[in-house]
């Protein structure tokens, strides 16, 4: 049995006892349209459907209704809830949802599924607002997402717009993206990534000068230093009754030891690459540092080859070259030290052939200063073992001398 209501029946309003038939009466009477029930149950107001739902609310085709259903609180902390309990061995295959939205238009018009505003009137508020609570868990076969979004389609987009910089309703997007973010990001805790980028097209880019030659030394002044974080109390507003914290007591940022630059320090040296976040505390621009080491090391590379430089033409005024007779049983060669760079030892082979009276392996500190000297009695190929603890960490050059001349000079690196 369908029955149907409208607005012109006045007895109904007579036999409806309960208040929510009031309001249903009330609804049909404003829209001017119908109110159904069938046989099961089923309603619908507006005009009838065929629908599994038990409340379809559709207005006619030739009325144009602004907001299709508006509820409004003023007593309830609520305007609506939703529960869905429904026992798994009820939905037949189907899984449990809340509340389903499909939203379609026409052509040329925003399409919005949800739309959600927390705004309150009162300056003196000290409460918080939220545009959007979501919370998904105890899942234990299946996944848990607080917010699952996708960017369905081949047009430009993101699954997730976010921005605290204007553009409120986004803006056109070139390419598809996970998520787009408009505005600085703070992650409290570790960020994984297969790859990070930044910007650096040319294109991008002005006032694009040259970097100065003082970089080695300025690198050289900087402390590099290894710390653990502390875990610092955060703010939950007045309401919270216990103090909450950035880390849970068990995270491994708090109990592995970490490697970096006091920011306090490198302002001192670099002003440029620290930042002071909106919380106050300093940041490192750790990715900008890589350029700066590069020129530096561009830097070291010069000194180096203008020592060699150097170091070949004293050799060659003061030294006399090796006659046919000394290099007819073979070559002077020295070979690269190994391990390098090295922490303990490290052994230099050379190839010293009998036709040698003298040779001798010298090691300089990179501004040329003798540091030691290991005489090569044997002959043939022979190794030496050179220890670490009689030397600082740093970048040395060794040479090997045959017979008062320079053979070659290779660079070594120790690290302690």
């Amino acid at each position: 049995m369908l029955i149907a209501l409208n607005s012109f029946i006045p007895i109904i309003h007579c036999v409806m006892k309960r208040p929510i038939l009031y309001l249903l009466l009330f609804l049909c009477v404003s829209a001017k349209s119908q109110l159904y029930v069938d046989n099961s149950g089923h309603t619908a107001l507006g005009d009838w459907q065929n629908t599994d739902a038990l409340l379809t609310v559709k207005p006619s085709s030739q009325s144009f209704i602004q907001d299709l259903v508006s509820l409004e609180s003023t007593t309830s902390s609520c305007a609506l809830k939703i529960y869905n309990h429904t026992p798994a061995s009820e939905l037949n295959g189907y899984n449990t949802v809340g509340v389903d939205i499909f939203c379609q238009v026409q052509p040329y018009r925003d399409n919005i599924g949800i739309r959600s505003y927390a705004l309150t009137g009162d300056a003196l508020n000290t409460g918080s607002s939220y545009g959007v609570i979501s919370k998904a868990g105890y899942g234990c076969n299946g996944w848990n997402y607080g917010i699952c979004t996708s960017l369905l389609g081949p047009h430009d987009g993101a699954g997730i717009y976010s921005t605290v910089i204007g553009y409120p309703d986004g803006y056109q997007i070139t390419g598809q993206w996970a998520g787009f973010f408009n505005g600085d990001v703070k992650v409290v805790g570790s960020l994984t990534a297969n790859t990070l980028t930044q910007t650096s097209d040319y294109r991008l880019k002005e006032n694009i000068r040259q970097l100065g030659n003082d970089n080695l030394s300025k690198l050289m002044d900087m402390n590099v230093v290894k710390y653990k974080f502390k875990n610092y109390e955060i703010s939950l507003g007045d309401t919270a009754t216990v103090p909450h914290y950035a880390f849970d007591d068990n995270n491994p940022l708090l109990k592995s030891d970490h490697f970096g630059l006091i920011a306090q320090e490198l302002m001192e040296i670099y002003p440029e690459l620290v930042i002071e976040g909106q919380d106050g505390y300093l940041t490192v621009n750790y990715v900008e540092l890589i350029p700066i080491l590069v020129k530096s090391i561009q830097e070291l590379n010069e000194k180096v080859e203008e020592l060699e430089r150097g170091s070949d033409k004293s050799a060659n005024r003061n030294s006399p070259t090796l006659s046919q007779s000394q290099i007819k049983y073979n070559q002077v060669v020295l070979y690269q030290n190994d391990p390098n760079p090295f922490t303990e030892n490290t052994t230099i082979r050379c190839q010293i052939p009998q036709g040698i009276s003298s040779a001798v392996l010298y090691i300089y500190d990179m501004n040329g200063l003798q540091i030691d000297s290991f005489s090569v009695p044997s002959r043939g190929d022979v190794s030496l073992i050179i220890e670490g603890s009689r030397l600082n960490a740093g970048m040395y050059l060794y040479s090997l001398i045959a017979d008062g001349t320079v053979v070659d000079t290779k660079r070594m690196i120790l690290t302690k």
